[in-house]
């Protein structure tokens, strides 16, 4: 069941009682879906591309041309459903009895009972462009709009679902993003909606990736101050990195750690 106005109870997201959803949704797995409003963010983009003062101009041309392209036509997408944590261990969380095996997402869920499960994606009308990867440069400049997209998108709904649920912060993992949550998450996390290529032109591959590529799931709940899950990443060179490798929150989850200047 999809829907745009069904409201859980503020007090009960808040402070993290374990839900009976069907007493406040028609359904027990209603999905919610947004269209997001994006305005492509030229500079910070352009802030992205370095200082090759050799390709900058015709980046920056390209760029122009195809932001000219498709501003008028990006339709990002969210969809997100909310969902109770049904049983928990030390390596594993069930959520509405679907199992999760990551000791960062046990650990980080041990006194929450509700979650946000979400996609959002850039859209598949910018994926279809016909640009092609031998075509470097303007394909290099497709890709980053296509992240800044996907990245506006992510703040859109974090700031969609703590309005609508009056939440002071949210935490958001995501599948793939570190070793202990790995990209075979995305398989369990997917199971748990319906119908998603219908609706947000989504689906999971067989290599366990979104397609488009520039779609991202996630994991959002609230359990006290947030921190990125970048920050616990051992990924030297990341576009997309939000927060510096933090050994200490590693070795907090039990994860193994390595010195920032290695």
């Amino acid at each position: 069941m999809l829907s745009r106005d069904n409201y859980l109870s503020k007090r009960e997201i808040r402070e993290g009682f374990r839900l009976t959803i069907s007493n406040a949704n028609p359904e027990k797995d209603t999905q919610f879906v947004l269209d997001i409003p994006v305005t492509i963010d030229r500079a910070e983009i352009l802030r992205s591309f370095g200082n090759n003062e050799r390709t900058r101009a015709a980046m920056e041309k390209h760029l122009d041309e195809l932001i000219a392209m498709v501003q008028n036509t990006v339709r990002a997408k969210a969809l997100y459903r909310v969902a109770c944590v049904t049983a928990r261990s030390e390596h594993d969380v069930e959520i509405e009895g679907v199992k999760f095996s990551s000791k960062v997402l046990s650990k980080s869920l041990a006194s929450v009972n509700t979650v946000f499960l979400s996609l959002i994606t850039c859209g598949k009308e910018l994926d279809e462009l016909p640009v092609s990867p031998k075509d470097y440069l303007r394909y290099f400049c497709l890709e980053a709009i296509k992240t800044n997209v996907l990245f506006q998108a992510g703040r859109y709904l974090i700031d969609h679902i703590k309005e609508k649920f009056n939440l002071p912060d949210i935490t958001h993992l995501h599948p793939g993003e570190f070793a202990d949550l790995g990209i075979e998450q995305q398989v369990p996390l997917m199971s748990l909606f319906h119908d998603t290529e219908k609706i947000i032109g989504v689906k999971l591959t067989s290599t366990k990736t979104l397609q488009p590529l520039k779609s991202a799931s996630s994991i959002m709940f609230y359990n006290g101050p947030s921190f990125e899950s970048c920050a616990l990443c051992l990924q030297p060179k990341c576009a997309g990195r939000r927060a510096a490798y933090n050994p200490k929150l590693a070795a907090q989850f039990g994860l193994p750690t390595k010195k920032q200047n290695d």
